[in-house]
């Protein structure tokens, strides 16, 4: 069922901005690109080129990049709802042992934090007025994820579906955090 919310959750993404939803106005100075190009500069890795492109499509047409990172971040902030909803099922279940609630108590404040911060910054993104200096709110999300799968690996291991959409979590930050370079002019 996780997966489920997930994957509805990117289709409406995918939708609002292949419809023209997500409203962007033109921002000075931030390349246009396609689709394809965007997710091929941001990628790390085959799995995040996939995730990209699941996303944002592989329109060859050009578009502003900000169009991305906001579709991007609005992607990750449903994903981390989808998380915090996972963690909070081992929470309310009764049964589910102490060494595996505490890392789920710790994950769902975690989700609340990358949650703003993405959203804090997409809104930035939005106005015109991503900078360096938003950067680090970003930075500071795919730690408050990475610390979520930390504390879930160390007492549950690597098999839990928690762990696993920890990762992918983490995986959809980045992924924001690459598109926001896209959009920031380097330092002279």
């Amino acid at each position: 069922m996780e997966k489920a919310t997930v994957l509805a959750a990117l289709s409406l993404t995918v939708t609002l901005l292949v419809t023209g939803s997500v409203v962007v106005d033109a921002c000075d100075g931030v390349p246009w690109m396609s689709a394809l190009a965007a997710c091929q500069q941001a990628s790390v890795n085959p799995a995040m080129f996939r995730t990209c492109a699941d996303t944002l499509g592989t329109s060859p047409d050009a578009q502003e990049v900000t169009g991305f990172m906001l579709a991007a971040a609005n992607a990750a902030t449903e994903s981390y709802a989808a998380g915090k909803a996972a963690v909070g099922k081992v929470l309310s279940n009764p049964l589910a042992p102490d060494g595996e609630r505490l890392p789920c108590l710790v994950c769902s404040n975690k989700y609340d934090d990358a949650s703003m911060l993405v959203a804090s910054t997409a809104d930035d993104a939005k106005h015109c007025a991503l900078t360096t200096e938003s950067l680090p709110d970003i930075i500071t999300a795919i730690s408050a994820i990475d610390d979520c799968a930390t504390a879930i690996f160390q007492d549950s291991g690597n098999m839990t579906s928690v762990y696993t959409m920890a990762i992918t979590n983490r995986d959809w930050s980045v992924l924001v955090l690459r598109l926001a370079t896209l959009l920031v002019p380097p330092a002279t």
